[in-house]
């Protein structure tokens, strides 16, 4: 029962941590790749943050 615990929480970490990087990430200059990177190490929420402090880039 740990085990299914323990494996449904990593994937709830890399699909949040995907999903920051991917719908945030890639319009801040920090980059898709920095996000998911800071998402995935330190968690979700704190990727979030940062993500969202860091400035948008010039994209036309």
């Amino acid at each position: 029962m740990t085990e299914i615990i323990i494996v449904f929480a990593f994937l709830l970490w890399y699909v949040l941590s995907m999903v920051i990087s991917e719908q945030i990430g890639k319009n801040r200059k920090i980059g898709v790749e920095w996000s998911f990177f800071i998402c995935f190490m330190l968690s979700p929420l704190v990727g979030y943050v940062i993500t969202t402090i860091s400035p948008k880039t010039n994209s036309v």
